[in-house]
């Protein structure tokens, strides 16, 4: 199981998310706590994963990180990569339980990952906003993110796919999220799935 250490300012942000991670099977609760002495409850927990809410998000963490944060795309925009966490993912103050729980089975796996928040509509009642929205993403993917979308499709690892390409899995890690966040995607599957459908790539 992973184990997990939920951290936010409020007892009552610290419960909420304690009780998404105990919800799952997956994961394990290996402590929760505040900001004052967080690097040491982190560490005599043990844990795999920092779940960071609110305002501890501005701490950086040595853990794979999910950090809840009112705008995932602004904070991505102004995010540097220049450290070497295994696993980072930025998630509005809106997302799902399912969303939270992907998340950290994501960053503990070594992904790096945006919740998008460009193909959101209030006025969502237009079943085709989304496709269009989609599709007018695609057209911005990179040739890099193009090449690495086609490697997603032959299901091979990270380390393959920065040999292949030439590139570090660092960099691969970064292509990846900023292809989930183009596509809309929560998964690899589910990218490869939105190149095919949008003639990106071929299987």
């Amino acid at each position: 199981m992973i184990r997990t250490f939920v951290s936010a300012r409020s007892l009552l942000a610290r419960e909420g998310l304690a009780a998404i991670v105990r919800g799952d099977s997956r994961l394990e609760l290996a402590g929760s706590g505040g900001i004052e002495d967080l690097d040491h409850a982190i560490l005599d927990a043990n844990a795999d994963v920092l779940l960071a809410g609110d305002r501890t998000r501005d701490r950086q963490s040595e853990l794979p990180t999910v950090a809840i944060v009112d705008d995932p795309q602004d904070a991505w925009s102004r995010a540097t990569f220049d450290d070497e966490r295994s696993g980072f993912a930025l998630l509005g103050n809106d997302a799902s339980p399912s969303e939270i729980v992907a998340a950290i089975v994501a960053v503990a796996a070594g992904l790096i990952a945006v919740q998008s928040r460009t193909l959101v509509r209030e006025d969502a009642r237009d079943a085709a906003i989304p496709a269009r929205a989609i599709a007018a993403q695609t057209e911005r993917l990179t040739p890099r993110e193009r090449d690495v979308l086609g490697e997603l499709a032959r299901g091979v690892p990270n380390k393959t796919i920065a040999a292949d390409l030439a590139i570090s899995e660092h960099t691969v890690k970064f292509h990846i999220a900023s292809i989930f966040a183009k596509l809309g995607a929560a998964s690899r599957t589910e990218a490869v799935a939105q190149g095919v459908r949008h003639g990106l790539i071929m299987l």
